[in-house]
């Protein structure tokens, strides 16, 4: 007998993804974002759901930098 389902088991998922941008001169400037969320059933499909929610995070803070860098040119 199994003392668990594997639908009702839980775990944690953390996802983390970064951005460098090279600003010459030896400098660089970097985003990091990242996302821990906890699920039940299939791990797989809370990092799907983290994952997606980082990436659509860390694109909209890309633009945003991109953006105000070359406003200040």
């Amino acid at each position: 007998k199994r003392l668990h389902n594997i639908d009702e088991q839980a775990h944690r998922v953390k996802v983390s993804l970064g951005y460098t941008r090279n600003m010459g001169n030896f400098e660089s400037l970097r985003v990091d974002i990242g996302l821990e969320a906890d699920g039940t059933g299939n791990p797989n499909t809370t990092f799907d759901k983290v994952y997606a929610w980082t990436e659509k995070k860390l694109l909209e803070k890309v633009a945003e930098v991109e953006e105000e860098l070359t406003k200040d040119k």
